[in-house]
């Protein structure tokens, strides 16, 4: 996902009545109306949310029959599936969209598999079983990411000493903390990421030859 949309998707997250918009479609979907009241908010500024939040796609609307009989209204669910990282600490900084639609989960094959199973042993407790076994496995990843996080985090500052230590040049640094971050030893991708000329970006890289066996 490019910066550009990073930044939209931040921008509607930050907003904490959204997010307890978000929360409720994310169980089922809601009239305006019906959403004021669950989350305690006047229907006016709902519609506005939904309404910022469709223009970005991360709703979609339908008209649909009142629940009450009266006019036809519009019916809000939620249209993507993101999920929504951002690591910050000394010498650490991550921010990173993934969208989780099928074309783009490895082994996405597996889970159909496994829905296919569910549709056909569809009691709840089948479901719980399945939710239970997924939340014990997602607790135990992400124990394993902070775990190296933490020893990325101790290894970039290492590396940062050694940086400030030999070079006195902040493009320099700037270059090296993104190689190091992201593994790209390539000048050209380098300048395009950075946003800085390639043929500077190499003269700096000429002149880091021999301080540095990265390239």
């Amino acid at each position: 996902m490019n910066k550009e949309e990073f930044d939209k998707i931040i921008s509607l997250l930050q907003n904490p009545t959204r997010r307890k918009i978000l929360e409720v479609l994310s169980q089922e979907e809601h009239y305006p109306l019906k959403l004021s009241r669950a989350i305690d908010t006047s229907q006016q500024a709902v519609s506005k949310h939904l309404d910022k939040m469709e223009r970005h796609g991360i709703v979609i609307s339908k008209v649909s029959k009142s629940e009450r009989g009266g006019p036809p209204t519009r019916l809000y669910s939620l249209n993507r599936e993101i999920s929504v990282r951002i690591d910050i600490g000394p010498c650490l900084f991550q921010a990173d969209v993934d969208e989780l639609g099928s074309e783009d989960v490895k082994g996405y094959e597996d889970i159909e598999e496994k829905i296919e199973l569910l549709k056909r042993d569809g009691d709840l407790e089948s479901r719980r079983k399945l939710i239970s076994e997924i939340n014990e496995e997602m607790s135990r990843l992400e124990t394993e990411r902070l775990y190296m996080l933490k020893l990325k985090e101790i290894a970039m500052t290492h590396a940062s000493e050694y940086i400030m230590k030999h070079f006195d040049d902040y493009r320099e640094r700037s270059i090296l903390y993104h190689v190091l971050n992201t593994g790209e030893t390539d000048h050209r991708v380098i300048a395009k990421e950075l946003g800085v000329r390639e043929d500077e970006v190499l003269r700096l890289i000429k002149d880091m030859k021999g301080k540095t066996e990265i390239w």
